[in-house]
């Protein structure tokens, strides 16, 4: 352990890095921060966009919807633009728009169409709850009952079988979605692969990316996905309250659209006002309504870093951070009680790690408050620990590194910190 634990050797990794330079594009606090899977930091590029945009509400007013230096009017389509190269979409297959939990709704009301004995909505066993409440909500909303429509595969373990997840796309099955990475182990799915047996059985399916855009790169056009939904303020930075994207695959694009509202009007006839609904060619017409664009302003500067980085060059440096980190806890005596949930193989793997310990919740504590030691803390880790009570896989701690604004020296001192408080 002495010899990767080592600062040297950390510092080694951090001197081949290609991407260290954006560290000091961002607004990071004092300690270490590991919520990169949960809320991205504010980078200097996102402020300076969003002061951009907040200028010309203050100086142009209602003219900004034509007049702004990128149009408000079609903000949410150049934005999204900047998105195709991250997730492998086609031009007009992307829209800024709403919330995931929103779009989870559209896309459902419109790709879920039970009929005859094609009555089954297929998710995984580890669905993140909200996107379970909206499933549920648009089985009732079609007059089925969850209890008997939705059906969750993958095995009864935290690590989904994914060929379970096939297993149960039937001739019953209407619509299959997934996850692209499982929130709660960092586990990658195999998108095309499951995409492609959806689609030789004739299932519609879609992903959840929110755990994996901006870390993972993906093909959604060419693998053939329907649909896909994800936020964009946690690897892309895109910040609080920063409005989610839906993708959909250019075959798709005659499907009618199933909440449709004012921005998802053909453009050019708008403001014409025109008593029927006429959807925009590609995921365009899917917007709501009118765009958030003082919430969309941040993430512009947030997509020019990440596209400048590159998407290739982001998992490359993501894969090498968690495989150190893996190596850091392996090197660990054993009685310091980690283990190691996420999936070890590179292309099953996420960009963030899960660990089990007893005391999983004391240790979360410790990250969030910088790692701060206290004999209260320790007591409570110490007693955990020496009980003998073995981790459930309910007992999770999360830790995310963002290739963008983490070193390699970051995770060398988050496994010591975390050894520091586990040792006997």
């Amino acid at each position: 352990m002495a010899e990767i634990m080592s600062r040297e050797y950390a510092s080694c990794l951090d001197e081949k890095d290609k991407l260290s330079r954006y560290k000091e594009e961002f607004y990071l606090p004092d300690h270490l921060y590991y919520e990169a899977n949960g809320l991205g930091p504010m980078s200097r590029r996102s402020e300076k966009t969003l002061k951009r945009v907040a200028d010309e509400w203050k100086n142009q007013l209602v003219a900004g919807w034509f007049c702004g230096e990128i149009p408000w009017f079609y903000y949410p389509e150049r934005i999204a633009a900047m998105e195709e190269g991250i997730v492998g979409a086609q031009e007009r297959e992307l829209i800024i728009n709403g919330t995931t939990t929103t779009n989870i709704h559209s896309v459902l009301a419109a790709f879920y169409r039970p009929e005859g004995k094609r009555t089954k909505l297929l998710c995984d066993s580890q669905i993140f709850s909200s996107d379970r409440y909206a499933v549920e909500a648009q089985i009732r909303l079609k007059g089925l009952d969850p209890e008997e429509a939705l059906v969750l595969a993958g095995g009864d373990g935290p690590i989904l079988d994914e060929e379970d997840l096939i297993a149960h796309m039937t001739e019953e099955t209407a619509l299959a979605f997934f996850p692209s990475v499982v929130h709660s182990t960092g586990q990658l799915l195999d998108m095309e692969r499951l995409a492609g047996e959806a689609g030789r059985r004739g299932i519609p399916v879609g992903f959840d990316l929110s755990h994996s855009a901006g870390v993972v790169p993906h093909k959604l056009h060419e693998w053939g996905v329907d649909f896909a939904v994800w936020c964009n303020y946690k690897y892309l930075n895109g910040g609080l309250g920063c409005p989610a994207t839906i993708f959909i695959h250019e075959k798709n694009f005659d499907l009618p659209v199933a909440m449709p509202g004012w921005h998802g009007y053909v453009k050019s006839r708008q403001f014409q006002k025109l008593p029927y609904f006429e959807a925009e060619t590609g995921a365009g017409g899917w917007q709501h309504g009118s765009p958030l664009i003082l919430n969309i302003a941040p993430l512009e500067g947030a997509l020019d870093m990440v596209n400048e980085a590159g998407i290739g060059a982001i998992r490359e440096k993501s894969l090498a951070m968690t495989g150190y980190f893996m190596e850091l806890l392996d090197a660990m005596p054993s009685d310091c009680g980690i283990s190691i949930l996420t999936p070890r193989e590179e292309a099953r793997r996420g960009g963030h790690v899960t660990i089990l310990h007893a005391a999983a919740s004391d240790i979360t504590e410790f990250l969030d408050s910088g790692s701060r030691m206290t004999d209260k803390l320790r007591a409570a880790v110490k007693e955990k620990r020496d009980s003998g009570t073995a981790a459930s896989s309910d007992d999770q701690v999360r830790i995310a590194f963002s290739p963008l604004f983490s070193s390699f020296e970051d995770v060398r001192q988050t496994a010591e910190n975390l050894y520091g408080l586990l040792k006997n």
